[in-house]
């Protein structure tokens, strides 16, 4: 079997070797990738290291000089006609848990990654049986006391096991007196989380580590040493556990299965003198015939009382992406500023700006959608400064979607909404880029598109995309991210004051040249007693509020207003969204650009489902007809 059958293609791969391993640990867990490739360039993906979870756990605190280059392994590079079995004895030899994989040695162009995981459920995919049966014969059970620790004991203990030893992970025991396994602890959770940051590279002093109660997976899985190896791979496989804990028949631990174990299973059986134990069969428990559960999903309940319509395949709209690509964007270097960026905008009136390298290749790209990271922080006023001098490769955004010129539109859509992205690159059979798609691109051709679509049919419900006059910038700020929205709507409860935009909200003055940061100071009178008149005042001073950064709009829409007239009121007002109120002027929600690019996104993946089920039943009955 060679390798690359297995081989997929990575969620993440880095390209610059200059960024903070602690933003690269962020990706990872946003994209949920553990093999992360660094090539050359965009254009050239000549595989130069990578990064396992490992590496990205060595950072302790969020301010470190560790870059990639840094942390960067270089072996072992696979190529696509290695065989699985070599693959999987420099995993062990190397001591990590995948690999990117090149063309050739000759050709080393970036073809894929492959990880114990892709191995485990490659082979259970494709119907290979074990050459171990029972979980006695491949579990380690040399130096167990490495794989235990208390819930009392320090996280840096496990951390340290990981990153100086290989280890995957350890089992969190009762007591190692009493070793009954409570939970785990993998490179998974130190990725997962940031609560077990110890600030090893602070420049004032060590904080005490936290304990490991507080990052570790509770209600782990257990296996038995009488367990079928099959039964323990598909658990490790379907759920990507790195390590499973082995009991007795008292519950305490007498064992640990890793991914080397599983894997070492179908490539080269048993360990060495390890006796074979008998399995434990599981003798299914008969079921009378009037005892039995039938289960009916409701499609099929539905099909045998209503007569079903035939499925027609549906079409797209007709707008493809060479429609409505552009073929210039307006670019800084890699070099430049936040602060740069944003004149950039100004002067370009532009909301988009391509990011090019020394040699002028294009490595990523900057919106307005990026600046929001560097807004609204939060913290103690000292920390809340805005990162107008940053480098733009801080914010920039690098994984940028990439499709066809006859890519439908509705499908740019759906990458732009997968990706959380604002541009897309069109390039042609060769790879190389043709013209590139923005978000307004797409919304204004949504406006010849949703003829008939009411801004209800798309708008968040209830008040989501609401926030209060008072509420910090930060508060604003994390709601637009958390909910992929561009623009929310100021309401003190009674009316709506304005908009807080995207594409507006980068532009507002922070700072000021005598008082540094602005904040702001609110006063309340309050009673010194209850009962007592107002008399006693409560200031609190403040960073800037939704208020600050709001665009005073009062106009609105109402629920059954169609969103074509909703896109020409933005165009009017250069506002990224339009609030929808009822029509006794109470606050609906507010129709944004993207909840137009997540409407158009949904009907893509609605006519792949329709399509796929067509497809199905015509090819059932071309069977049928046989």
């Amino acid at each position: 079997m060679r390798i690359w059958d297995v081989a997929r293609r990575p969620r993440l791969v880095l390209y610059d070797l200059s960024i903070p391993l602690t933003v690269v640990r962020a990706e990872a867990r946003k994209y949920g990738e553990e093999i992360i490739p660094v090539v050359k360039s965009i254009t050239e993906e000549k595989v130069l290291g990578f990064l396992t979870p490992i590496e990205l756990i060595m950072p302790t605190s969020h301010h470190t000089s560790i870059r990639v280059r840094d942390a960067l392994r270089e072996h072992p590079i696979l190529t696509a006609e290695d065989d699985i079995g070599d693959a999987f004895r420099l995993f062990r030899e190397h001591k990590v848990i995948g690999a990117p994989v090149v063309h050739s040695k000759e050709d080393n162009r970036l073809l894929g990654v492959v990880s114990y995981n892709d191995m485990l459920s490659y082979l259970i995919k494709t119907g290979y049986r074990p050459l171990a049966e029972s979980v006695a014969e491949i579990m380690t059970t040399k130096d167990l006391e490495k794989y235990m620790v208390s819930w009392k004991d320090r996280v840096n203990r496990v951390w340290s096991r990981i990153v100086f030893h290989g280890q995957p992970g350890v089992v969190v025991v009762r007591s190692l007196e009493e070793p009954i396994p409570m939970g785990l602890v993998t490179y998974k959770e130190f990725i997962k989380s940031g609560r077990w940051l110890f600030h090893r590279e602070s420049e004032q002093h060590i904080t005490t580590p936290a304990k490991v109660q507080r990052i570790m997976l509770r209600g782990v899985l257990v296996a038995t040493q009488d367990m079928p190896v099959e039964m323990v791979a598909k658990v490790m496989a379907e759920h990507d556990i790195p390590l499973v804990p082995v009991i007795n028949d008292e519950g305490k631990l007498i064992g640990v299965v890793t991914y080397e174990d599983i894997v070492r299973a179908y490539i080269e059986g048993a360990k060495p003198g390890r006796v074979p134990v008998p399995i434990a069969r599981v003798i299914p428990v008969p079921v009378a015939r009037e005892e039995r559960i039938a289960y009916v999903t409701k499609e099929r309940l539905l099909t045998e009382v209503l007569s079903a319509k035939p499925l027609v395949k549906p079409v797209y709209a007709g707008i493809k992406a060479e429609d409505v690509l552009v073929e210039e964007l307006p670019a800084i270097t890699i070099n430049d500023t936040v602060e740069h960026a944003r004149k950039e905008m100004l002067r370009k009136k532009t909301d988009y700006l391509l990011v090019v390298d020394e040699k002028g290749d294009i490595v990523g790209v900057v919106t307005k959608w990026n600046m929001l990271h560097a807004l609204g922080l939060k913290g103690p006023l000292w920390r809340r400064r805005p990162k107008d001098r940053y480098f733009i490769d801080y914010i920039m955004t690098r994984n940028i979607p990439r499709v066809k010129p006859d890519t439908p539109i509705e499908d740019v859509a759906l990458q732009l909404v997968s990706n959380e992205a604002e541009i897309a690159f069109v390039v042609d059979d060769k790879g190389e880029i043709i013209g590139f798609i923005t978000k307004d691109n797409i919304i204004e051709a949504a406006r010849r598109l949703l003829t008939d679509i009411l801004a209800e049919n798309i708008i968040y419900p209830g008040k989501m995309a609401c926030v209060n006059p008072f509420h910090s910038l930060y508060h604003v700020v994390n709601k637009m991210k958390t909910l992929f929205l561009d623009a929310v709507t100021v309401y003190d409860g009674s009316n709506v004051l304005g908009v807080v935009s995207a594409n507006r909200l980068i532009f507002v003055a922070y700072e000021d040249a005598v008082t540094g940061t602005k904040s702001r100071r609110l006063i309340w009178v309050r009673k010194l007693v209850k009962g007592a008149a107002r008399k006693g005042r409560y200031v609190k001073i403040t960073p800037l509020l939704a208020m600050d950064a709001m665009v005073p709009y009062r106009k609105y829409i109402t629920p059954d207003t169609l969103v074509a007239k909703a896109i020409d009121m933005m165009k009017e007002a250069d506002l990224n969204g339009i609030p929808v109120l009822s029509e006794d002027r109470k606050l609906v929600s507010i129709i944004s650009k993207n909840d137009i690019l997540r409407e158009l996104s949904r009907r893509a993946k609605k006519i792949a489902e329709i399509t796929k089920k067509v497809e199905e039943k015509e090819e059932k009955k071309v069977v049928e007809a046989k």
